[in-house]
C-alpha cells in the first residue's frame, strides 16, 4: 500500500534535445546526450561525477580487447536521482576510457511523477522493468544480456566486463529476472500455480520487502492485474508481518474486483500498522473498496 517505501534513485536513434516537465526544470525527460548532462543546471554534479572517477585501468585494458561491434547499451536515469547523478556520469566516463562509440549508447531519462513507474514520453522503458534507476541494459544484436541495476555488484568496469565477456552475472534485484520469466510464460495467470513454490523459489533472490511490492506496483501500472496480485500474495507469503505487505495484498485484490478478500486484509493492515503516516493511504483504499461493494 505505501508507495513511497524506498527511494528510486525501473535500439532508438539518438535525438540531442531533451524534454522537461512540470516536475520541474531539473529533470530531463526523455532521449537525451551526454551535451544535455555536461550543461546547466545538471552541469555541476555531471562534470564533477565524470572528472573524479578514475576506472581500473588494469580492467579498462580488458575491456578493450572485447568485441564490441554488436553490443549497443541503453541508460535509464533520473537527473532527480542521487544513484544516477553517482553512476551515470562514472559510467559514461568508464565507455570514454574504452573508446565506446557513443552512437552505440542512449541515454534515457526518466520522469519522476510516481515512485514507482519511471516513464518517458516515448516510452521506451516500456516492458523493460525499470523499477530502479539507473539502470544499464547491455545489449547483444538486439537482444538483452544483462544489465546492472542502480549500482554495481562490485565495480561499474568489473561488472561491465563480466558481462560482456559472458560471464556469471547475477544484478541487484535479481528476482525480477525470475519474474520476468515467469510473465513470459504466464505462470503468474496460472490458477493451478502453487503461490508457496514461487515464494520458495524467490527467498533467497528477494532483498526485502520492498522489492517485491515495487514489481507488484509496477505490474498494476502496466494494467497486470492478476499478475500484480500474484505477486502480492507471494510477497505476503515471505513477509506475513508486515503491514504494508498485508495493505498491498489488500488492493492487489481491490484492483481484481475480490472485495470481500480485499477489505479483510486491509483491515487487518490496519490493525497490526505501527506507522501512522501509512493509515491515511490503507483507509483510502479501504473506504474506496466498501464504496465499490455497495454498487
Amino acid at each position: 500500500m505505501n508507495k513511497l517505501f524506498i527511494s528510486f534513485c525501473l535500439l532508438f536513434p539518438a535525438i540531442t534535445m531533451a524534454q522537461t516537465t512540470t516536475e520541474g526544470p531539473n529533470i530531463i525527460y526523455g532521449i537525451c546526450s551526454k551535451d544535455n548532462l555536461s550543461a546547466d543546471p545538471f552541469r555541476k554534479w555531471f562534470i564533477s561525477g565524470y572528472n573524479d572517477y578514475t576506472p581500473n585501468t588494469a580492467i579498462t585494458e580488458q575491456l578493450k580487447k572485447q568485441s564490441i561491434n554488436k553490443i549497443n547499451i541503453e541508460i535509464f536515469f533520473g537527473t532527480w536521482c542521487g544513484d544516477s547523478k553517482r553512476e551515470v556520469p562514472r559510467f559514461l566516463k568508464l565507455l570514454h576510457n574504452i573508446s565506446f562509440p557513443e552512437k552505440k549508447v542512449t541515454l534515457i531519462g526518466l520522469g519522476n511523477g510516481d515512485s514507482l513507474y519511471k516513464q518517458s514520453p516515448q516510452h521506451e522503458e516500456a516492458g523493460k522493468g525499470i523499477f530502479r534507476v539507473p539502470t544499464f541494459i547491455i545489449y547483444k544484436n538486439g537482444i538483452e544480456i544483462n544489465r546492472i541495476n542502480e549500482f554495481p555488484i562490485f565495480s561499474l568496469e568489473r561488472d561491465l566486463l563480466t558481462i560482456i565477456s559472458n560471464g556469471q552475472y547475477s544484478p541487484n534485484y535479481h528476482s525480477f529476472v525470475l519474474v520476468k520469466q515467469w510473465l513470459t510464460e504466464d505462470i503468474l495467470l496460472d490458477d493451478n500455480i502453487s503461490t508457496a513454490g514461487l515464494a520458495q523459489q524467490l527467498r533467497l533472490l528477494v532483498k526485502n520487502e520492498h522489492e517485491l511490492n515495487s514489481l507488484g506496483y509496477l505490474l498494476l501500472n502496466h494494467d497486470k492485474k492478476k499478475e500484480a496480485l500474484r505477486v502480492f500474495q507471494i510477497n505476503y507469503f515471505l513477509y506475513p508481518e508486515s503491514a504494508n505487505v498485508i495493505s498491498s495484498l489488500g488492493e492487489g485484490y481491490y484492483e481484481n474486483n475480490d472485495l470481500k478478500k480485499a477489505i479483510s486484509f486491509l483491515e487487518k493492515a490496519l490493525e497490526i500498522n505501527k506507522k501512522p503516516d501509512d493509515i491515511k493511504g490503507i483507509l483510502e483504499i479501504l473506504y474506496k473498496t466498501k464504496e465499490k461493494e455497495k454498487l
